[in-house]
């Protein structure tokens, strides 16, 4: 498949994985707030875009087609002379059909093209629906003093959304995670995203050991590991 931009499942190396596993070890000693780095490929599935794209695609090659194609020939009767073109309607469909199809296709498999038919607005909107849906999915929501925290990072959207439990959110805005979120982006920028990863676990700890320090009974009730999704 045609695809320049890596899937979640392999998008860090094994030692990378381990490192950002210890990370959420070492931010959590100090807090009883429960991190949790979620890797996703995509949030959305954008279908539109494809079929946008595929529309664009259809009128290009019908375009070129008809200007290379595309004629009149006459046709000489016994007492008058007409024209008529050398493709059809027949044909004009068939073109249309078919380099749609074709552009559906390829937009489908190049992340790229699909981006540049898909608004920012859709895809923060899809980035914030999914992270929600992965906050329940993946049980953050009821830790025992509402201290679950996703850090969520879309690939295709390119962006990173921190969402709290009510517990963190009665205490911290989303202003405080912005560091946390500049830090994970410029890791992806310049090609240090595990490094970046972990940076913004280790500020996310330091966050939470402010305001929900660790407790003497304190229970790990979420794993310590980054989850993929594809």
């Amino acid at each position: 498949m045609v695809n320049i931009m890596k899937k979640a499942s392999g998008f860090f190396k094994k030692e990378e994985m381990k490192a950002i596993n210890q990370a959420v070890t070492e931010a959590e000693k100090n807090t009883s707030g429960e991190i949790v780095p979620v890797l996703i490929s995509s949030s959305g599935r954008y279908d539109r875009a494809e079929d946008i794209a595929g529309l664009w695609f259809a009128c290009i090659v019908l375009a070129v087609t008809w200007a290379l194609f595309q004629g009149v020939v006459p046709v000489t009767g016994w007492s008058s002379q007409t024209v008529t073109v050398k493709l059809g309607l027949l044909p004009i469909l068939a073109v249309i059909i078919v380099s749609w199809l074709a552009g559906t296709a390829i937009t489908s498999r190049v992340w790229f093209i699909r981006r540049l038919f898909t608004s920012r607005i859709i895809m923060q909107e899809c980035v914030e629906e999914g992270a929600k849906r992965v906050f329940h999915e993946h049980k953050l929501r009821g830790t025992q003093d509402a201290t679950g925290l996703l850090i969520y990072i879309s690939l295709f959207e390119r962006t990173v959304y921190v969402l709290g439990d009510q517990g963190i959110s009665k205490n911290l805005s989303a202003k405080d995670w912005e560091k946390v979120r500049d830090l994970i982006i410029d890791g992806l920028r310049s090609g240090r995203a595990a490094e970046g990863l972990c940076q913004g676990i280790g500020v996310c700890g330091d966050l939470l050991a402010q305001h929900f320090p660790i407790k003497e009974d304190d229970v790990n009730e979420l794993p310590n590991e980054l989850i993929t999704i594809d």
